[in-house]
């Protein structure tokens, strides 16, 4: 009788809803892919890689996930579910059986008709996956192969390349680049479903040697991973290079850290543990072999790690090792003998374990993560990086836990380094009604706490000399509608370097979003936020005051297909920045964009036009751009001017796809662009990329 009941829902929801599942182009489905990645750039201004949350989302687009197999683990890699709508998926199969189809997700409470969209093209529904003995001979048979090539080049010329006379650069070699311009990224994979899986990356930045001088071997970077997973007792084993991510990142989580954005419910971290590292970030990785063996209601990790890393040379032994060093050096770039000399100067040690014990709705682990340098520490103590003085050498214990019960998803982790010093995080989710969810945060972080592998939900970068509280909610107030809000106070109670006195702020953010069709989507963004930063000594006072600072941006985005092929998007965004005693300084970006995928070619073509000005720097505004696969550009638009760019897709054959992409900033009060040996005499920056994939 049941299945009856759900044939019949399935056939009514098919007849009165069939437009919400449409199926879209292939670049329309990569939204949720660059709606999160855009959301975690909004929320910080390091430069991070996204390779491997895009490898994430980019194995389920390939490979489907089954909802009625799936676990939470699996469902917790779309980032862009909260735990609610995981868990209502989780219940619906538990309690209804398995999903007949893929339209019955509309009978779950919690997702808008944008989730439904963002959601459809990484699942599907169907029986018992293929289970098995794992073979080898198999897997070597019936694997999927992937390679890239890509080149990218600044075109315009850059004075770190120009012309220097010989004596001029025997005086000053550090004022020029020592490669070409071009940056080279290879990278090849083997997936054969998720149990084995293989990859190396490669990578040559601009102006670093190639096959020459200091790289007789050809590129600057290379990394690489053999993974097992789901193999009888073991869940996951890596040789090679790996990443690991456990309670809610305070004691290691060595992935991006997602912090604050208009996935306000999302606030939990969702510990994936052991994984392979396929990325072109070149220090928050591992190197080494780390395992997962799963035991009934256990899951035990080991992982040891051992690598060379970048760091500032401060003295050498007397055989010419390095004895002490001021700090790490984390940019990734070799291309002028100071860089050089900083490349892999010391040796990392890594070593620990973790131990999860998961029983129906309660979780709990613990992590022990020991760290070392083969050199001192001999970095500047100052009063705002007292936690570093340890650098060399420091072990943290980490205790987590997660209990789900009814309507409300407690969970936090508490972390303690070897002197005590100790930070913790604890939140709770609440589904107080079918349209309204809350959630709330508090952190508290000692000032001498330390953790270089730790990126937790925080307002600094750094897990350190913060305590906060964060409340967010979502409502669905009316059909179609969506209001997202957070409001997070926080105080810093020790000197920062941007504060010579305990500081505060808030942060404040609302955002609604209407869906009048499953064709278009639409929101507006308020966020406001309010600090207070060391301002300027005046007169006879040494000692310079506190000031407040005010950053306050207003979004309008709309999104909406003129027809299946053509899909427009349109933004305008204002930026206000404030310093008391200073005049504001505001700007504003405006863009339209324009997808298209012709019916009777393999080809998608990405195209914007952008305006923006602003005061300066203070008031940039930072915008996802269209990109090649595996490729991310977030740039910071600032000061006045446009920008444009074009990106193709052309599928040349099955199996074989090429992607161009030009892109052009034009300043119109800018007569050189950059510094240093970026620097760039005109008006323009243009770049260019070309990459090819062929899967076989």
């Amino acid at each position: 009788m049941k299945s009856l009941c759900k044939i019949a829902g399935v056939i009514l929801f098919i007849s009165i809803a069939r437009p919400v599942f449409a199926q879209e182009n292939t670049s329309e489905n990569q939204q949720a892919i660059e709606s999160i990645i855009e959301e975690i750039a909004n929320s910080t201004d390091e430069e991070l890689d996204y390779t491997n949350l895009y490898d994430d989302l980019y194995f389920y687009y390939n490979n489907p996930l089954n909802l009625n197999t799936a676990t939470e683990e699996d469902l917790g890699k779309l980032q862009f579910l909260n735990d609610f709508q995981i868990k209502n998926i989780l219940n619906y199969v538990h309690q209804n059986g398995a999903f007949l189809s893929i339209y019955e997700l509309q009978l779950l409470y919690g997702f808008t008709r944008e989730d439904l969209n963002f959601l459809l093209p990484f699942v599907t529904v169907g029986t018992q996956e293929e289970t098995g003995t794992f073979s080898l001979k198999k897997a070597l048979k019936y694997g999927n192969n992937e390679l890239f090539v890509r080149g990218q080049n600044i075109l315009e010329n850059q004075s770190g390349y120009s012309y220097i006379s010989d004596s001029a650069y025997e005086q000053s070699p550090n004022s020029r680049y020592l490669g070409n311009p071009i940056k080279y990224y290879v990278k090849y994979k083997y997936n054969y479903r998720k149990n084995l899986s293989w990859g190396l990356t490669m990578e040559k930045d601009p102006g670093e040697e190639f096959f020459t001088g200091t790289e007789k071997y050809g590129f600057d970077y290379y990394s690489g991973y053999v993974q097992l997973r789901d193999i009888s007792k073991i869940k996951t084993l890596v040789v090679g290079d790996y990443q690991l991510k456990f309670g809610q990142g305070l004691t290691v989580w060595s992935g991006i850290g997602s912090g604050k954005s208009s996935y306000v419910m999302n606030v939990k971290k969702k510990g994936q543990g052991l994984s392979k590292y396929s990325s072109t970030d070149e220090n928050k990785f591992f190197r080494g072999v780390a395992s997962t063996i799963n035991l009934g209601d256990f899951d035990v990790t080991i992982y040891f790690s051992h690598k060379a890393v970048d760091a500032n040379i401060d003295s050498l032994n007397s055989n010419n090792t390095v004895y002490s060093i001021t700090s790490l050096q984390n940019s990734g770039y070799h291309a002028t003998p100071a860089e050089i000399f900083d490349k892999d100067a010391i040796d990392e040690t890594v070593f620990g374990g973790n131990i999860t014990f998961t029983k129906k709705s309660f979780k709990t682990g613990i992590t022990y993560f020991d760290y070392s340098l083969n050199a001192l520490s001999n970095k500047e103590i100052t009063p705002f990086n007292q936690n570093e003085k340890n650098l060399a050498k420091y072990r943290n214990v980490g205790l987590n836990y997660q209990y789900y019960y009814r309507n409300f998803d407690l969970f936090g982790e508490i972390a303690s380094n070897e002197n005590f010093d100790f930070a913790s995080l604890n939140g709770i989710l609440i589904n107080l009604t079918n349209q309204v969810f809350i959630s709330a945060v508090y952190r508290y972080f000692q000032n001498n706490y330390y953790s270089y592998y730790g990126a937790a939900f925080a307002e600094n970068s750094k897990i350190v000399n913060e305590k906060g509280l964060y409340y967010g909610a979502e409502i669905y107030p009316y059909k179609n509608w969506k209001l997202s809000v957070y409001f997070d106070s926080y105080e810093f109670p020790y000197l920062k370097k941007s504060a010579n006195a305990p500081s505060f702020g808030t942060d404040y953010f609302v955002q609604a979003d209407y869906s009048p069709a499953h064709t278009v989507n639409m929101y507006l963004r308020f966020k406001n936020e309010l600090k207070k930063i060391k301002g300027d000594a005046e007169g006879d006072n040494l000692i310079p005051p506190l000031i407040d600072q005010r950053n306050l941006k207003l979004r309008y985005h709309l999104s909406y297909a003129v027809t299946d092929r053509l899909r427009l998007k349109n933004r305008i965004e204002f930026a206000f920045y404030n310093e008391t005693n200073l005049p504001d300084d505001k700007g504003y970006v405006i863009y339209q964009d324009i997808n298209y995928s012709f019916k009777n070619q393999p080809v998608n073509l990405s195209f914007r036009y952008a305006v923006f000005d602003t005061d300066s720097y203070n008031s940039r505004i930072y915008t996802y751009e269209n990109d090649v696969l595996y490729a991310f550009s977030i740039p910071a638009y600032y000061d006045k001017g446009t920008r444009t760019y074009l990106t193709i897709k052309y599928q040349i054959f099955n199996g074989f796809d090429l992607w161009l992409r030009i892109a052009q900033t034009y300043y119109s009060n800018k007569t050189t662009i950059g510094s240093g040996l970026n620097e760039i005499s005109g008006k323009t920056k243009t770049e260019a990329k070309v990459q090819i994939r062929y899967k076989f």
